[in-house]
């Protein structure tokens, strides 16, 4: 009677571990999917915004340039000055802003990677679980 009870206990046991690692494993495809979606969706803002920005600049470029153009009698001085204050721009951004840059990344898409919508860690979760069969055996 005693090897049956233990028997049927260590077969419990096993279910219930198979039973645990498959919704682990559920869980973190789940969290992957949604992170990835999350990065998708970012990058699809990211493109779409970025390039409205690019046309509004362009627009405003050529308009300044030929402003610039038309005041000292030589269009074509109104569009370097314009290449050279973007070219300055650039290298002030290689020099000083990379870093910073870099750094604001990292911290905008690791809050989107790594949030915190979910109320418990997967092993608090299982540890609730475990609780709640040990005090209901019957559920």
């Amino acid at each position: 009677m005693a090897f049956g009870s233990l028997t049927e206990n260590i077969q419990k046991a096993t279910d219930k571990t198979q039973e645990y690692i498959e919704n682990m494993a559920e869980y973190y495809k789940l969290r992957l999917f949604k992170s990835s979606m999350k990065g998708a969706i970012s990058l699809v803002n990211l493109l779409v915004i970025g390039s409205i920005i690019l046309m509004v600049l362009a627009f405003l470029s050529i308009g300044v340039a030929i402003w610039i153009g038309e005041a000292m009698d030589n269009r074509a001085a109104g569009y370097f000055i314009v290449a050279g204050f973007y070219f300055v721009v650039l290298l002030l951004i290689l020099i000083f802003g990379r870093k910073e840059i870099e750094k604001y990344m990292l911290i905008k898409f690791s809050k989107q990677v790594f949030d915190d919508d979910d109320e418990h860690s997967p092993k608090e979760q299982a540890t609730e679980t475990v609780i709640q069969k040990h005090e209901n055996p019957e559920v």
